[in-house]
């Protein structure tokens, strides 16, 4: 009993859910299906095939329906001069923009994972500050009720609490839902976790922002979409280059052949004469042919007969070259003397020209919004530092508490005290919000996202 009690335990343990840490939601973006597809891409992109030819071909020729002779000719048609230069260019331009590309799936991957756990973590920051809210308004609503008999009560102040502690409530519930609907987000990359453990301390302070972007964003070819605008940009101009230099096929072929000749079947016709067919013992003696001959070639004038006088014989042939002379070579030259090729080099020039358009045009876009978010982030931070001051000042004592000892220790105005440093850290916590919103898509753009190996993209920062 004991036993089958042990073999269930061990069977059960590896279906016992982890917690969610930041470890493993950033690893959830390599097993990601759309990242591994992305690499399969990537690695037919960039897989290359040496070409030592433009075209390779066996020819075959039948000499005659004799079947006697059969000529065989391996032709080979060279690459075009400057293609192989054309080729590696684009390559190496196609490489690129895959790897940029492969780049960009995987910093929206981790983009989107970032962004859900930072929205987690504000959430439940925000919601603890709005339950605080909400228990400073029901003391307020509690000292009121006290106050109700007194002469300096004021029933505009009790509706007023009333009113705000059905907004707080209102507020509570949006954060629940928020959390349950970004827990359920996380769960669709990690389905088996039971809790959240997403440590805080991963986020980056606002000073360590501040500090990334004190002296502005240089942007340059390592973001990945002007890596990707570039990436085309020299696949397009390689792939003019290969257009021009495929018309550089001066050398049409160059071929090797052999000529084969069946002896067995070899026939010819051959004039003959009296020495050819009268000769007894001779290679064509035929002595039928030989009367005929002699019937046809005498001349009754003469009483002689004619030598110049042939009979046209069908006979073997014999085949007497040489083995080396069996062997024959081709070779075909193009006469480009006439060919004008100016209307494909404007073309091809026009293609160079819209190419780094495309790209500049690109990279002003990328610009532009790396500076409008940068300004952003800035803007905000400015509100912050507002925000988070005035609530420290009001933690530390500085502003009500002296107020409220000179009227006596009044605990409506403790509460309005407590209540403006709540609800400035409450607005502080909404600006840190923003702020990693943006923050995150600067990082998205500037490829950190996108780098393997890193523990924390977040610290990591712009280096």
């Amino acid at each position: 009993m004991k036993k089958s009690a042990l073999v269930s335990l061990f069977v059960a343990a590896p279906l016992i859910a982890a917690p969610l840490t930041w470890e493993t939601l950033i690893k959830s973006a390599d097993e990601d299906l759309r990242y591994q597809s992305s690499q399969k891409r990537a690695n037919i992109a960039t897989s290359r095939n040496t070409k030592l030819w433009e075209k390779l071909e066996l020819r075959y020729k039948l000499d005659g329906f004799s079947f006697a002779q059969h000529d065989f000719e391996l032709r080979m048609t060279p690459k075009p001069f400057g293609e192989g230069s054309a080729d590696r260019a684009h390559y190496e331009a196609q490489m690129a923009y895959a790897n940029a590309q492969l780049a960009e799936d995987r910093g929206i991957l981790l983009y989107d994972r970032y962004e859900r756990a930072i929205h987690y973590l504000m959430r439940k920051r925000i919601n603890a500050l709005n339950q605080e809210l909400y228990q400073i308004n029901a003391d307020r609503i509690e000292v009121l009720h006290l106050k109700s008999g007194s002469a300096n009560f004021n029933p505009q102040d009790l509706m007023s609490a009333l009113e705000k502690e059905a907004s707080i409530r209102a507020a509570l519930i949006n954060d629940s839902n928020s959390l349950q609907n970004s827990e359920r987000k996380l769960r669709v990359w990690i389905p088996d976790f039971d809790s959240v453990e997403l440590d805080s301390s991963w986020l980056p302070t606002m000073e360590d922002i501040e500090a990334q972007l004190k002296d502005g964003i240089e942007v340059n070819e390592k973001f990945p979409q002007l890596a990707m605008a570039k990436g085309k940009m020299d696949s397009e101009k390689a792939r003019a280059k290969q257009d021009l230099a495929s018309r550089h096929d001066y050398i049409s072929h160059i071929g090797i052949g052999y000529s084969m000749k069946i002896q067995s079947l070899m026939k010819k016709y051959k004039d003959m004469g009296y020495s050819d067919l009268c000769t007894q013992n001779g290679e064509y003696y035929d002595e039928e042919a030989c009367s005929d001959w002699k019937e046809n070639a005498y001349n009754d004038e003469t009483a002689r007969f004619d030598n110049s006088y042939s009979i046209q014989k069908l006979v073997d042939d014999k085949d007497n070259r040489r083995t080396r002379d069996k062997f024959y070579a081709t070779l075909a030259i193009k006469l480009p003397f006439f060919d004008s090729n100016k209307d494909n080099d404007l073309r091809n020039q026009v293609a160079d020209l819209d190419a780094e358009g495309d790209y500049m045009e690109k990279s002003r876009d990328v610009s532009v919004k790396v500076n409008r978010l940068v300004e952003q982030i800035n803007g905000f931070l400015a509100q912050w530092k507002v925000q988070k001051d005035f609530a420290d000042k009001v933690k530390a004592g500085n502003i009500f508490e002296q107020f409220a000892k000179d009227a006596g220790s009044d605990p409506l105005l403790l509460l309005r005290a407590r209540e403006s440093a709540v609800e400035s850290e409450l607005n502080a916590a909404k600006l840190e919000t923003d702020i990693y919103d943006l923050y995150l898509e600067v990082l998205q753009y500037a490829g950190q996202l996108s780098k393997e190996g890193v523990q924390n993209h977040l610290v990591g920062g712009l280096k």
